[in-house]
């Protein structure tokens, strides 16, 4: 390899072992639609995570440094956020993880194919997934919270920082599980998910749904990801919060046509059911619904709690 050959192009030596690409992905056109780009033009870190966007350049130029600087000197926003979500990880039998796992037990025969999660963060729940399917494939936008997945399922210790208040930090004790393979994270948008069309035997998306611009979008690129006989898990606290999701968008209480009167809950299912105007295609079975609380701890004297409502549905 030259001298000045960046670290990230396919020429680098062991690109094979530590680039691991699954068939179900694709490279995101800038023109958008389902047909994938040159793997060639792929940007990847250092760590072995691609960065599948439309515009990757962009993108690593927004998150800079925290890109290749170690986990516990990240910029304060990605500090902040590893300070939320990593605890997670070494809480697997909180009651919205019990009711994650029970889902897929009750409703899987035997192990699947392929699980895809959008929005995984840090990956408390790829874990789970990898449980039931061969190959697990986990979706987010945040660079801090991938690469920390995949410093712990590659089951490297990864250092946990709690925020006092403002911006200090003192150190716990680092997290070290065992590692697992046959998991897969990318840098992905999940309303473009950079993922064939009908690929996924599972579509999980976990705290996500209030947190992105469109929510519609977001399930029906659920649904374009599933094959058909496909489980659906999607678990939101369905705490619209503007500075994610603008008011017309929310399904519960806003103003697309059909919803203005529903709440969220029941938005979903009158959704998933095809009964409403938009996504009038779609056609799932409920199977179970459920309310579970869920807390994140924001720093030392704020614990936010939520009950989160976990619907599961199969695809027709």
């Amino acid at each position: 390899m030259a001298d000045d050959a960046p670290p990230d192009l396919a020429s680098e030596a062991g690109f094979e072992l530590l680039h691991v690409r699954s068939p179900a992905l694709r490279v995101p056109l800038p023109g958008g639609g389902a047909e994938s780009g040159p793997w060639e033009s792929v940007r990847w870190t250092e760590d072995g995570i691609p960065i599948l966007l439309t515009d990757p350049d962009r993108y690593l130029e927004r998150v800079g440094d925290d890109v290749s600087l170690p986990l516990d000197a990240l910029s304060f926003p990605a500090l902040a956020h590893l300070s939320r979500y990593l605890p997670q990880l070494v809480a697997p039998n909180t009651p919205m993880r019990r009711a994650i796992r029970g889902a897929l037990e009750r409703h899987l025969d035997g192990r699947v194919g392929l699980a895809v999660e959008l929005g995984c963060s840090v990956g408390p729940d790829l874990r789970t997934l990898r449980m039931f399917a061969r190959e697990v494939i986990g979706i987010d936008l945040s660079i801090a919270a991938l690469r920390a997945a995949r410093a712990q399922l590659d089951g490297e210790v990864v250092p946990l920082l709690a925020r006092v208040e403002g911006r200090s930090f003192r150190s716990e004790d680092p997290i070290c599980l065992l590692p697992m393979d046959g998991i897969t994270v990318a840098v992905g948008n999940a309303l473009d998910p950079p993922l064939f069309p009908g690929v996924a035997d599972v579509v999980a998306s976990v705290n996500v749904l209030d947190s992105v611009r469109s929510p519609v979008n977001l399930v029906g690129q659920m649904d374009s990801t599933l094959k058909p006989g496909g489980l659906l898990i999607i678990a939101s606290p369905f705490c619209w919060a503007d500075d994610f999701t603008p008011p017309e968008e929310a399904l519960g209480g806003g103003t697309i046509e059909g919803f203005a009167s529903l709440g969220t809950a029941d938005a979903l299912v009158e959704l998933l059911s095809g009964r409403l105007p938009i996504l009038s295609h779609l056609d799932y079975e409920i199977l179970e619904q459920s309310d579970v609380p869920w807390s994140l701890r924001d720093h030392a004297r704020s614990v936010t709690s939520y009950d989160v409502h976990v619907l599961v549905a199969r695809k027709r």
